[in-house]
């Protein structure tokens, strides 16, 4: 039987704080537009009552890629922008 340091040993992994933190440096200014636009999609799905499995289907994407949008993590495409606009009735991007 394994003792507990040989199990936390198989079960412990690096650290790899320093490439996320390089990752959110280097990525700041869509990271940051990003977590904007995933405030005002789930203030406007709030306002309708309305769920991210209701807005993935709208949008035609998979529950997954909502959830990540509403994370505000992810590197959105203008097509899916502009996809949020439409069917949330707001506008995302400003000239």
């Amino acid at each position: 039987m394994n003792t507990a340091s040989e199990k936390l040993s198989t079960l412990s992994k690096p650290s790899n704080w320093k490439e996320k933190l390089n990752y959110q440096l280097e990525n700041e200014a869509w990271l940051d537009k990003s977590a904007d636009i995933s405030f005002s999609v789930l203030e406007v799905l709030d306002d309708l009552g309305e769920s991210q499995a209701w807005l993935a289907e709208q949008l035609g994407l998979s529950k997954q890629y909502v959830s990540q949008i509403v994370k505000g993590n992810e590197n959105l495409s203008l097509s899916t922008i502009f996809k949020l606009q439409e069917v949330l009735g707001i506008r995302l991007l400003v000239k």
